[in-house]
């Protein structure tokens, strides 16, 4: 007699191959949304990226939207955008590289959970990013050490649009993320001091650079509290 076993896909890649993205114009306001983070620090990842192999893997990749940024740099030769869900990636990436006049060919897709071993050799990466997709690890502190294995002696290691707690809101700000569908759905859903993901990133090997962005204008003439009365930006770390 033969057995099948049938693997039952984990809450969050459940989730993520159900979630509708990729059309309309919503998804148009969202690719402008992350690309204008991309923006802020383009220009010095492109600088820093002279010299390597140009190679970038973009981790819980979904929209696919950093892939696709990324891809347009000089120094860039091959982008690999993994993402736990390899239907949410197909629903995206075509409609996201035409908004973006991305350079396709740069771009490979790859399924993989980053809860996980990374699928990538050491030292074999130059630059890792995260589009709020840092804060969704199940254990933040594996998932840092992971990129600090992968990525080659001067790597580099880019967060932007995680989720921070506000220390005046925090209480607040928990008692709604338990009402989120994704925390119904037993995603991995999680909220960090901007001072915490610094923590975890030091401790891995990672010096740390806070770039600021923001859409708002009252928070750009507030841009003295950035990153203490509220966090708008991206976090740009090295290895040392």
């Amino acid at each position: 007699m033969t057995t099948t076993m049938i693997e039952t896909p984990s809450p969050d890649k459940a989730f993520y191959d159900a979630e509708a993205i990729g059309v309309g114009e919503n998804h148009a306001i969202f690719v402008r949304e992350i690309s204008g983070y991309f923006a802020s620090y383009a220009q010095q990842l492109n600088d820093d990226l002279r010299g390597t192999t140009g190679v970038i893997v973009e981790l819980g990749a979904g929209s696919c939207t950093l892939s696709c940024n990324a891809s347009q740099l000089e120094n860039v030769t091959r982008v690999i955008a993994a993402d736990i869900s390899s239907k949410r990636m197909e629903k995206s990436i075509v409609n996201t590289a035409a908004l973006l006049d991305a350079d396709i060919q740069k771009i490979t897709t790859v399924e993989c959970d980053f809860n996980d071993r990374l699928p990538f050799d050491d030292q074999s990466v130059d630059a890792i990013m995260f589009d709020a997709a840092l804060h969704h690890a199940r254990n933040i502190w594996n998932l840092i050490s992971e990129c600090q294995r992968v990525l080659t002696p001067s790597g580099k290691l880019i967060a932007q649009r995680e989720s921070y707690l506000n220390a005046l809101r925090a209480d607040r700000q928990m008692a709604y993320l338990l009402k989120t569908p994704e925390v119904s759905a037993q995603v991995s859903e999680n909220m960090y001091l901007k001072s915490q993901y610094e923590y975890y990133l030091k401790v891995n090997g990672f010096s740390v650079e806070f770039i600021p962005y923001t859409r708002s204008r009252l928070k750009r003439i507030l841009g003295f509290a950035n990153g203490w009365l509220f966090v708008d930006g991206s976090l740009y770390y090295s290895k040392v």
